[in-house]
């Protein structure tokens, strides 16, 4: 009976023990994540309008009288078209309307592709203060000897598309069409505070090979009067300044 009740008296006290031992707690420690920025000054590539995940190459588009690589800095305008409105022009008594042909772009396999007139901004600042991007024309389309008077340029049907599209941090489009003033800004696109942020390109229009669907093609026009004199096998030419500005300047 001593047996058995030893026994049992064993087997209750072990329990007991079971049920009142305390929880054992580890040490606790305080490990810490850390990040850092620094101005990125580096000339962004340009990129395909139609898709901003792809480069079309390292000066890019594959224009060579357009074969800078944007300006450098934080806060850059990367690349703007040429407009280029043909050279075999028929001389007319009427007013016309004359249209700059879509670019070619080299891919990111060196493929010869076809695009919108484009231009394109980056913001990596990291201030998030915005800006604004407007575009002067410095005088009227010249041959070195006569202006081609009264001869208007228009940019319209624009097309944002970035990485971060679709969403509060879009830029606007300040003027549904761009018409260039002789000597004095015109507002292209305005980001405020919070918007803008990352790489932009603004198209003027959508290249489609399928005419019905182009709108491309006459998105850039240039208007000329019939009365304005035109001399046979001459260039017209003109300079576009493209300013972009902190949105707080």
């Amino acid at each position: 009976m001593k047996t058995t009740k030893i026994v049992t008296s064993a087997i209750i006290l072990s329990t007991l023990g079971l049920a009142a031992a305390p929880a054992v707690h580890a040490a606790d420690y305080t490990s810490t994540g850390k990040v850092g920025f620094m101005e990125n000054t580096d000339p962004t590539t340009p990129v395909d309008p139609t898709d901003p995940t792809n480069p079309v190459g390292p000066t890019d588009p594959t224009d060579p009288d357009n074969p800078n690589p944007g300006t450098p800095g934080p806060l850059s305008i990367d690349y703007v078209s040429n407009f280029d409105f043909g050279s075999k022009n028929k001389v007319s008594g009427d007013d016309t309307t004359y249209y700059a042909a879509p670019v070619k772009l080299a891919d990111k396999d060196g493929k010869e592709v076809t695009r919108a007139n484009y231009l394109q901004v980056t913001d990596k600042r990291g201030s998030n203060a915005g800006w604004k991007l407007s575009v002067k024309q410095g005088a009227q389309f010249n041959d070195g000897k006569t202006d081609l008077d009264g001869a208007q340029l228009n940019m319209g049907t624009q097309t944002l598309n970035s990485k971060n599209i679709g969403g509060t941090t879009d830029p606007a489009i300040a003027n549904a069409t761009i018409t260039t003033s002789i000597g004095a800004d015109v507002a292209v696109l305005d980001a405020g505070k919070d918007q803008g942020m990352g790489t932009w390109t603004d198209s003027f229009g959508v290249y489609d090979a399928d005419a019905t669907k182009d709108t491309a093609s006459k998105a850039v026009s240039l208007k000329v009067p019939g009365n304005s004199a035109k001399t046979v096998g001459s260039s017209y030419t003109t300079d576009l300044t493209w300013t972009l500005t902190d949105a707080g300047l």
